[in-house]
């Protein structure tokens, strides 16, 4: 008797558990987003003589995938969102954007016998968040150099208000944020030749 007894228990606590397991909620998603070109004007080509824009270089949790954030009250601590990611790593994704937004401002045919060398670094590639707000915060460094010569050193900061909480929202602002610095270094480019 009292083995018929173990058996229904082990019987009844094995159902119950596959019974459990049947009402696991699916893993969420994961969520990807990149980024569009911009339009920046200029009338004329910004620099004389072809430019070779380098691959840009990010460090630490830039270099990943996963959207970062920090909260407005914690700036000092920077999260990753574990289900939403860049399609790219930021500097390829900053590096493909830059182009795609400012290929017709420069003469991009010169390839590694281009006179005029770009290179990047991104410094910040963030969401801060502040209750139901958000805005993009990036940060560049851009290094131009003609033959060597050194024409323009700058890290350019910029942030964008977010036009709502999602991060689609988010990423048009990040868009809008790099238009910003684009626009600052094309002047920049312009006053330097």
């Amino acid at each position: 008797m009292n083995r018929a007894i173990n058996r229904l228990a082990t019987l009844t606590s094995f159902c119950l558990l596959l019974a459990a397991c049947g009402n696991v909620p699916p893993a969420p998603t994961d969520r990807f987003y990149r980024l569009q070109p911009v339009s920046v004007s200029v009338a004329t080509k910004a620099l004389p003589g072809a430019i070779n824009v380098q691959p840009f270089r990010a460090d630490s949790l830039y270099a990943e995938r996963p959207i970062i954030y920090a909260e407005e009250a914690s700036l000092r601590q920077l999260r990753q969102y574990h289900y939403h990611l860049w399609l790219y790593p930021p500097a390829q994704m900053v590096h493909d954007n830059f182009v795609a937004s400012l290929g017709n401002s420069f003469d991009l045919a010169g390839g590694s016998k281009a006179p005029n060398m770009l290179y990047g670094r991104v410094l910040n590639f963030e969401r801060v968040v502040s209750g139901k707000n958000s805005k993009a915060v990036v940060a560049l460094e851009l290094r131009l150099e003609n033959g060597g010569k050194m024409l323009l050193n700058k890290t350019y900061q910029a942030e964008q208000l977010a036009g709502g909480e999602s991060l689609d929202a988010f990423a048009v602002a990040m868009e809008q944020a790099l238009g910003k610095i684009y626009a600052e270094f094309l002047g920049d480019v312009a006053r330097s030749r």
